[in-house]
């Protein structure tokens, strides 16, 4: 087998760098880190929530009544789906998952004018995954990305009616990708693939696995200005962060269950197992290798009011960019296939949130929202990596005051997805030419479910 017969297995590699939960935030994007924000749809950059404004606007962990404030909390991800093939009308589920995402806020008021902070939470990454029988198998059947994201703050009160905060941003990235490769669009010798010599297309011959990590460094900026005592703006910027990411791609054989006839173009005696004749690529071509790509991790921007309409009620609304066009292409080293380049061509999307919450009584807050984004992923590249679209998305919840010092937030989030044809091979060509590939349609849904547990001392 000749070199340029796993240049599907480069793809695959760069490819993992698309992943995601199917039905989640835009592109790969994760934004439920508190249970009090997710019930509000997201909204709150001119009114945080907790200590997890380290996240979602660093100037608002100056003030409030304690010296200390804590955060812990999870959301749980149920992303579920299928895609339909146009031609056959079969449909095949997407694997279940239930995806745990935790997060961890602290803040110390130093003085009353001073503050700092850390967050650990994971804005980027989440799981894909479907039957190893599956059509799109080739180009992967399970994709894991998880980027976690370590968040010291500092911030400043500049007026009594003004603050605002800054901190570094310490990621690290770690994924694994899981892919099949199909024996009939190898080459057995130049110019000849084993299609050409009648192997069926859809032939599993070897199981590929990559497991790479990296790590990088960027910033985060806010800006929180309480215009009058109901009314207030704020504005949040996080930078791009491009992470170097390097690892290892490991190949298992697939039995083929083929055995050649007699007069064989390969030459072999009749009855010998096809297996045997290709079992010398996994230590070639398909030997374990080393890999290296680089995998940019978008800036955000969010701009957002909040109005507290009456003593009991507040309504906010948040306008959200992520600049998605800076995942375009990837470029790709394997220490054995060589170099290759993925084109992702994804676009900048906006997100639109509104939400409320109302003080029903001293102990209980209610909450709810609505928010709507637009699709990242161009036509050509919706792929089981990440076959993501436009989304509406409700989410409702409450906060309960368990004691002076204590308040658990609970939080329901649903999310449905646009459905979007899409591709199970690789396209012909890059650009909207490509998506001449797409022979079916994804459909994706969510049901998320968020606790925090926030204290103050």
């Amino acid at each position: 087998m000749r070199r340029n017969a796993v240049l599907s297995a480069a793809a695959f590699v760069a490819a993992v760098t698309a992943t995601s939960t199917r039905a989640n935030a835009q592109g790969f994007g994760v934004y439920e880190h508190d249970a009090c924000m997710m019930a509000r749809a997201g909204t709150g950059v001119a009114s945080p929530c907790n200590a997890s404004a380290v996240f979602f606007n660093p100037a608002g962990i100056v003030g409030g009544g304690n010296r200390w404030n804590a955060q812990v909390g999870i959301t749980m991800i149920a992303p579920r789906g299928d895609f339909t093939d146009s031609a056959t009308v079969t449909a095949t589920p997407s694997t279940k998952n239930n995806i745990p995402v935790p997060t961890l806020f602290v803040t110390r008021q130093l003085g009353s004018r001073w503050a700092v902070g850390l967050g650990v939470n994971a804005p980027y990454g989440l799981i894909s995954e479907w039957p190893n029988t599956f059509e799109g198998r080739f180009l992967a059947y399970r994709a894991d990305l998880k980027s976690i994201y370590i968040q010291p703050t500092i911030a400043y009160r500049i007026h009594p009616r003004v603050r605002v905060g800054a901190g570094v941003t310490i990621v690290h990235s770690q994924v694994e990708l899981k892919q099949r490769v199909d024996l009939s669009e190898q080459e057995a010798q130049a110019g000849v693939t084993f299609a050409m010599l009648g192997v069926p297309t859809g032939t599993d011959f070897a199981d590929a696995t990559l497991n790479a990590t990296g790590n990088s460094v960027g910033g985060h900026f806010g800006l929180l200005a309480q215009l009058t005592d109901r009314f207030s703006i704020g504005a949040r910027f996080l930078t791009k962060v491009t992470v170097d990411l390097e690892g290892d791609a490991t190949f298992r054989p697939v039995p083929t269950g083929i055995t050649l006839a007699a007069g064989n173009p390969l030459g072999a005696p009749a009855g010998t197992p096809l297996d045997n004749v290709v079992s010398s690529a996994f230590t070639t071509t398909l030997a374990s290798q080393t890999g290296a790509t680089t995998l940019p991790m978008p800036a955000q921007l969010v701009v957002g009011v909040a109005l507290r309409a009456t003593n009991d009620l507040t309504v906010l609304a948040d306008y959200q960019w992520v600049n998605w066009k800076s995942f375009e292409v990837l470029p790709l080293d394997f220490s054995v296939i060589g170099q290759d380049t993925l084109y992702e061509d994804y676009q900048n999307t906006s997100g639109y949130r509104v939400g409320a919450e109302y003080v029903a009584s001293p102990k209980v807050t209610l909450r709810g929202g609505l928010l709507f984004h637009t699709a990242a992923a161009p036509d050509q590249t919706v792929t089981p990596l990440l076959p993501e679209g436009e989304r509406a998305e409700g989410t409702l919840g409450l906060g309960i005051r368990l004691s002076p010092r204590a308040r658990l937030d609970l939080a329901y989030q649903y999310i449905r997805q646009q459905d979007r044809r899409g591709r199970v091979t690789d396209p012909p060509a890059r650009g909207p030419a490509g998506a001449s590939a797409n022979t079916g349609v994804y459909t994706s849904t969510a049901n998320l479910f968020g606790a925090s547990l926030a204290f103050g001392f």
